[in-house]
């Protein structure tokens, strides 16, 4: 029911933010490597004089900017990690929800079975009065 939808629809979410992070760490990775490779680069260039110098300039830019990626890739995982949290307490309170409505399911039917027991036993008693209130009637009827 409905209970039914708003579970897929946060478990769909989970599954989204979820392959958002693994893609930001990926990218985070790469940066990493890149920022790495980059540092090493501008090393050896640094050594080979002025024009190294202006080439690592640009390298460290470049790192700097990784940097400003990295920053902003760990504020999305921030955002998605809310957003996880989120979903889930949105998921256990639907969990919640459907245990109570099973609680309730079994109440009624609990209920059903004691009333219906109930109905059996009065239809028994009726039968048995039916029997005896001909077992009254008949020996009258044939005189």
């Amino acid at each position: 029911g409905e209970n039914g939808k708003r579970f897929a629809v946060v478990a769909d979410e989970i599954r989204k933010l979820a392959d958002r992070v693994g893609g930001s760490t990926k990218e985070i990775r790469g940066l990493i490597d890149d920022i790495r490779a980059a540092v090493n680069t501008t090393v050896m260039t640094t050594e080979g004089g002025s024009k190294a110098v202006e080439a690592g300039a640009q390298q460290f830019s470049a790192v700097a900017i990784a940097f400003r990626q990295i920053v902003s890739l760990v504020r999305t995982t921030t955002e998605a990690t809310r957003e996880i949290e989120l979903s889930t307490k949105q998921q256990s309170t639907a969990v919640s929800q459907v245990n109570i409505a099973v609680a309730n399911v079994a109440q009624a039917a609990r209920e059903s079975e004691v009333s219906s027991s109930q109905t059996l036993q009065t239809a028994t008693e009726l039968t048995k009065l039916s029997r005896d209130l001909m077992r009254l009637i008949q020996p009258q009827a044939s005189t």
